[in-house]
């Protein structure tokens, strides 16, 4: 499958070098390489009314103004390029996508207000939803009592943990990973660590399932400390932290603070590992400083790159290639991963289906057991909607670029943090 995905990433960059990315609204190429699979009897019933709707259209809403825009623009990027390329190679069963984008602002109100007019004035055949999850929580149900096919971004676990058969996520749920990232910080041998959280939903919903891995593992929490979003003085708080003198600090914050409030914990004399509850990206490497970074260690399906020199994952470079081809320079957050793997997922899902129709990419979606995505295996079949549940990936951040950890610690890492650090046991 791998070498699949790799044939199709070179097939659509072919595309993109010769037309500007942009939602594509002409017929699909005679020359499909969708092949259709045999779909449900509910399925073949409306094949007939779904081919012969002019467009696919899709729903989305992202913050593309406010604190979170550079993430929800490049989600936005990702997924109209996704778009474009399933149009170059056949549409969805044969009707050309359309993407029907409008800005949350980053406000909850905003996303409720403009999911009901994606609802009942577009008529959105399929809806990707916000990286935010405060976003998606609030307008779930209403695309689940819709009875449209929905998709969201956002990788908190409390929306998906709502009965909602129409809504699903091709993104990682972050309490997947806990354990694993709590498996570090015991790999080390530590016994306590400190927690740095935010009020948000992912967040705190993160934050819940770190502790709850923690009290497994026999790890103490000494202090946890919060903040308010908007806040920019994280002194008080990580002074706290330093005084409580733990083995490690883990983060679990909002993408935007996370940088921010990396750099004023070495500021301020914090020179040991910190665990972060995602991927620091390039973009937060910028503001945080290289130097700040180095040591911060996560647990992810992607990270992001400097440049496409530096990546070595042969598919994931074809992406970010395509991507710098359209948009004139590399992805700087896993919000493109998210989008591309979220609609090439639509994409399978009604090649299952043979149809387009909302309950026919429902069922189909549970049915996709080997999908690859950017983030490794696309499995939807353990029947809780979400599509990465396996093992990840864990990196550290060395000089501004992401090492394996197993690398990290066979090559000697952990022996000169300790010696850098003074901190030999």
């Amino acid at each position: 499958m791998k070498k699949k995905m790799v044939a199709l990433l070179l097939t659509a960059a072919m595309v993109l070098s010769m037309t500007a990315c942009k939602n594509s609204s002409q017929a699909p190429s005679s020359d499909s390489n969708s092949s259709q699979e045999e779909g449900s009897e509910a399925a073949s019933d409306k094949e007939e009314t779904a081919s012969s709707k002019e467009t696919f259209k899709i729903g989305v809403f992202q913050p593309l103004s406010g604190a979170s825009a550079a993430y929800g623009q490049e989600a936005k990027n990702a997924i109209e390029m996704a778009v474009d390329y399933v149009n170059e190679n056949g549409g969805f069963n044969g009707v050309p996508g359309e993407v029907v984008t409008y800005d949350t602002q980053g406000s909850v109100e905003e996303a409720v207000k403009v999911v009901a007019k994606l609802i009942n004035e577009d008529k959105a055949d399929a809806m990707i939803g916000s990286i935010i999850s405060s976003e998606m929580f609030a307008t779930g149900n209403a695309m689940n009592d819709a009875g449209i096919y929905s998709l969201g971004l956002g990788n908190s676990a409390s929306w998906m943990e709502e009965d909602w058969p129409y809504v699903f996520r091709a993104v990682i749920n972050s309490s997947f990973v806990m354990p694993e990232v709590v498996g570090l910080i015991q790999e080390l041998d530590y016994k306590t660590v400190s927690a740095f959280y935010g009020q948000d939903d992912a967040s705190l919903s993160t934050l819940n399932e770190f502790q709850s891995s923690c009290e497994e593992a026999g790890i103490e929490i000494l202090v946890s400390e919060s903040y308010d979003q908007g806040d920019t003085d994280f002194s008080a708080q990580v002074a706290n932290i330093i005084r409580s003198n733990p083995d490690c600090v883990f983060t679990s914050v909002l993408s935007e603070s996370a940088p921010t409030i990396i750099k004023q914990l070495r500021q301020l004399g914090y020179d040991g590992m910190i665990f972060n509850k995602e991927a620091v990206t390039m973009s937060q490497i910028e503001v945080a400083g290289a130097e700040n970074t180095n040591h911060v260690a996560f647990s992810t399906p992607y990270v992001t790159y400097s440049s496409v020199d530096d990546i070595d994952i042969e598919y994931v470079k074809e992406f970010c290639q395509m991507y710098q081809d359209a948009y004139g320079e590399i992805n700087q957050t896993d919000c493109a991963y998210r989008g591309w793997d979220t609609v090439i997922t639509i994409w399978e899902a009604s090649k299952v289906a043979g149809s387009n129709d909302s309950e026919a990419l429902r069922d189909a979606t549970n049915t996709i057991s080997d999908l690859e995505g950017l983030g490794g295996t696309l499995d939807f079949t353990a029947g809780n909607r979400e599509g990465y549940f396996k093992g990840v990936n864990s990196f550290i951040l060395q000089d501004g670029k992401n090492v394996l950890w197993t690398d990290w610690k066979e090559n000697g890492g952990y022996d000169t943090f300790l010696s850098d650090t003074g901190r030999e046991k």
